[in-house]
Parts: structure tokens; sequence; C-alpha cells
């Protein structure tokens, strides 16, 4: 769904950018006969803003170009019943999202996940995938299927025996405070014995890596899409250009992470750490 309603306002702002091209108009002066900043213009134009009504009424006014008035704000309107219905599922709580995941891995040749700032979904105990889902709970002010959800969770990673998963980790992910110390040391115990699995391969970037692009987002790649979570909304992302950067992004982390011994090392290192300071 996510995935559509980017598309849908993509496809809405090429339109708006053609009306404007076909006025010999640039973004400055459109934005300047708007009294609009510039920025909003080009926003509308790349799909990263979803303009108003009234937005498109003045900007077919200033290119002259009125009589396309109906079939943008129909098209407008369409829009913004996909999101609202999208945001009506995220509604429902975390179990339907899960259940989504879960069916798209089902397809999935093979599995590639990196994740920043927590430990990545296939790898997660069910008390962390608690904490995580009841943050998700309360900062979205949703209904409170945890418990559903976590089970739908765990059932994802049956696909950690099933395909092969590459799977990348910063050090600082394990080391933030996200569940209690019990939870963590229970939580970093499993990581240590996933770099033994035969379909699982487990890299670990040290925090004193030199990195060689900035880990913005977690992000998840199956086949022909990209799973992009933010605090906003996890998005689907398929258009062919926008894998392959995600897929240069993965190579050039995957070159400083550390696997096996390595990755190892550093894990129970975080453990020793949590360790002593609970004794």
């Amino acid at each position: 769904m996510s995935s559509n309603i980017r598309q849908a306002r993509e496809a809405l702002g090429l339109k708006l950018r053609e009306i404007r091209l076909d006025a010999s108009l640039s973004g400055k002066d459109l934005a300047a006969r708007l009294d609009w900043q510039a920025s909003k213009v080009s926003k509308i134009e790349l799909g990263r803003q979803t303009p108003t009504d009234q937005d498109v009424r003045l900007w077919l006014q200033a290119c002259e170009a009125s009589g396309r008035e109906n079939d943008l704000i129909i098209e407008l309107r369409t829009l913004n019943l996909k999101y609202a219905e999208w945001r009506r599922q995220l509604g429902t709580g975390v179990r339907a999202r899960q259940q989504e995941i879960h069916g798209t891995e089902k397809q999935a040749s093979s599995i590639r996940a990196f994740q920043a700032s927590i430990i990545p979904g296939l790898l997660q105990i069910p008390a962390y995938i608690e904490a995580r889902f009841t943050e998700t709970v309360e900062v979205w002010g949703i209904n409170n299927d945890i418990q559903e959800g976590i089970k739908v969770r765990l059932q994802r990673q049956e696909a950690l025996y099933r395909v092969d998963c590459h799977i990348i980790v910063t050090e600082a992910a394990i080391r933030y405070g996200l569940a209690s110390r019990e939870v963590m040391i229970e939580q970093l115990d499993r990581l240590l014995m996933a770099t033994s699995l035969p379909k699982v391969r487990l890299g670990v970037i040290p925090l004193d890596a030199r990195y060689p692009v900035v880990p913005y987002h977690g992000f998840h790649l199956l086949d022909d899409r990209v799973l992009v979570e933010t605090f906003a909304a996890e998005l689907t992302l398929m258009q062919p250009a926008e894998i392959a950067i995600y897929e240069k992004v993965f190579d050039l982390l995957a070159g400083v992470a550390k696997y096996g011994l390595g990755a190892r090392k550093i894990i129970s290192s975080a453990m020793e750490r949590l360790a002593e300071d609970s004794s």
C-alpha cells in the first residue's frame, strides 16, 4: 500500500511538472507567482509532498491550464483515499503488517537486511520483540495486538532455515539499551547462535569502522523490492533504480562488517560488558 501511495504521488507530481513546462515556467517562476517557497514546487513535482486541492487549483491557474482541474483533483482525492486506507490498516495493530511482510518473505529467494539501531527482526527474541512492538503501539496509538504480532514475527524467522539470509547490524545496535539488561544479554546470546546457522551470514560493523556510506536507516532487500523503515511508515520500494541503490549500499556496508570469529568477538564483548554492569 505504501508503495502505491508513493507511486501515485510521483505520478501526480510529474503531471503538474509537465503543465508547468508547457507554460514555459521555471520552478522559481511558478513559486514566485504563487508566493510559495521554491522548495514546495520541487517537493510536489518529485512526489515528496502531497498538494492540497487548493494547491492544485492555484498551480493550474498560474499555468493557465484550469481545464485540467477536474481530472487532477479526482486523482489527488484518490491518492488521499489510498493514504487513509493505509493509515486504517496500520490502525488495526502490528499483526497485519507482520503478516504482510511474512507473505513477501515466503516468496523471496534470498533475504538481505541491514539495521543501524536495532537488532534485525529475523533475529529478535520474544522479549525484545515485545519491547519494539510496545514502542510502536505507544508512538502510533494503535490497537494493542502485541502478542499476536510477536507470534507472526517469530513465524517469519522460519526464513533463517529456508533461504540464504545475509544480515548486517552495527555494533551500536547491539549495545543500545532498547530493553532490560537481562533481555539484552539473552538477545545477544541469540545473535551468537545465529553466526553458526548454515543459511545465515551475520555481519557486525565495529564502532570504529570507517563507514563508506552514512547508515541513515534500516532496510530489507527481498528480490524485487526494498522495505525501508522510518519513524512515520514502512515503505516498499520497487523501482529497479531504487533497488540498485540499496543493493550497492548493502554491498558497501558488508565490506566493512566483521563475520565469523570477528563478529562473535564483538557480540561477546557486548555481552561481557552487560554482565559486568549487572554484577
